[in-house]
């Protein structure tokens, strides 16, 4: 891979001056390096750019931020899926593995060859009132139907494949993808999901009944949610970066993306590594391993 573009949150502090550290490193080693439009206007004026979404932009990206970042620059894509490296400038990031520290390898590794394109999963999600589609998108994380200040439950009338599931009556609800089960829906009791299980799950916020647990589903599903009388400020929320409002008696209709989210990772980079440090599983602490100190 010799063709490389360098997208950058510019609000986590040292962005810029990572972005150009990578930029020395790759033109160094041969590569052709170009920077996004907005990254390129604020802080590299007269360097080669591109626009997010455009058909003839680099053939690799390397994404500097934090999950957020690189789902939002997955979303920019349009319909041209690029694989991306995450770089984590800070912050629980699942999606952006790999820390500063670890980035003139991970160049390396990109440069020769010896990077592993993993295909994630995405959650295609649209909004139907009175059989007209309204709204649609794509989620990498999560679709999340949840509502504003107003303390009031929500009903919502599950279904899956056209059969009845079930009702629920709670402050939302959370469909994620098995990347996105270590995102909201961890915080909401749900449970992990390895990457590569080709399965969804659906998890009620505070439902006001005992008998509504997370559920697994297959991923060849489709799930159909009926809002029944929701408050005033429900909304379907993609990733937390996407709203749009709902009313009463919307469908919202769930199923597999077409186009998948793909991730650069060294070969030997192993997601339940990653949950060790992330999580502090088994001894270690986030950021680091354990040092036999107590904690």
């Amino acid at each position: 891979m010799k063709d490389i573009g360098i997208v950058a949150n510019l609000e986590k502090p040292g962005a810029s001056e990572a972005a150009r550290d990578i930029a020395v490193r790759l033109r160094r080693a041969g590569a052709r390096v170009k920077f996004e439009q907005e990254l390129s206007q604020q802080h590299f004026p007269g360097e080669e750019t591109w626009r997010l979404g455009e058909a003839d932009g680099p053939e690799g990206l390397v994404v500097l931020g934090g999950d957020g970042t690189l789902i939002s620059a997955f979303r920019r894509q349009g319909g041209h899926t690029v694989p991306m490296l995450g770089v984590n400038l800070g912050g629980l990031g699942f999606l952006t593995g790999i820390g500063l520290e670890q980035v003139p390898a991970a160049l390396d590794d990109l440069l020769a060859g010896r990077m592993v394109v993993r295909r994630v999963h995405t959650l295609s999600s649209s909004c139907w009132r009175a059989r007209r589609r309204v709204f649609s998108g794509c989620a990498v994380n999560d679709a999340v139907i949840g509502r504003g200040g107003m303390a009031r439950v929500i009903r919502m009338e599950a279904s899956l494949d056209g059969e009845y599931l079930t009702t629920y009556n709670a402050d939302g609800l959370i469909v994620a993808t098995p990347t996105g089960s270590t995102a909201y829906s961890l915080s909401a009791g749900g449970p992990v999901l390895s990457p590569g299980l080709p399965a969804f799950l659906i998890n009620p916020i505070c439902p006001h009944s005992l008998a509504n647990r997370p559920l697994v589903i297959p991923i060849a599903c489709s799930l159909s949610v009926v809002l029944r009388c929701p408050p005033r400020g429900t909304f379907l929320t993609l990733d937390g970066q996407v709203g749009f409002p709902l009313e009463a008696e919307d469908e919202i209709r769930l199923a597999r993306g077409r186009r998948p989210l793909e991730l650069l990772v060294p070969e030997e980079k192993s997601y339940y590594l990653v949950l060790r440090q992330k999580l502090g599983w088994g001894g270690t602490s986030l950021g680091g391993d354990w040092s036999g100190e107590t904690l």
